[in-house]
């Protein structure tokens, strides 16, 4: 009997410790993924800004026809990919996470007059902006 209760308490020992090990893997699993996501929301703002500024700077230069903008850009953002698309009613960056985290931005009323097209994914690491102020159109590669 005594062999008995030896075995059993190391299969005890063994399901405790194996559970408690599971369990803490599973809190630093899900922190991690919120942090990142936290990260990648406010690194969102900042790819959002960017393109934004480029976007209005190009059609302020009043001397300048046709201007090809690059920017560099991370490949990923807190982890995921990412996506910039210029529509015609505004800029929009979508970070492809569990969550669908997504940033709007209607530069300034510009769609009213420039027709704004176009899509690139962050882990191209380079937005090409491409802006003709005489045919007013805005687009993103």
């Amino acid at each position: 009997m005594k062999g008995q209760t030896i075995i059993v308490e190391f299969i005890l020992f063994f399901v405790i410790s194996f559970s408690l090990f599971i369990t803490i893997s599973f809190i630093f699993y899900n922190q991690n993924v919120n942090l990142n996501q936290k990260i990648g929301d406010s690194l969102l703002d900042s790819v959002n800004s960017l393109v934004t500024t480029n976007i209005i700077r190009g059609v302020g230069c009043g001397g300048c026809d046709n201007i090809t903008m690059k920017e560099t850009t991370p490949a990923r953002l807190g982890g995921f990919f990412y996506i910039i698309s210029l529509n015609k009613q505004n800029l929009n960056n979508t970070m492809l996470s569990e969550k669908s985290i997504s940033k709007t931005s209607l530069i300034f009323n510009l769609n009213e007059t420039y027709n704004q097209t176009g899509q690139t994914k962050g882990e191209n690491k380079i937005v090409e902006i491409t802006i003709n102020n005489i045919r007013r159109t805005i687009s993103v590669k």
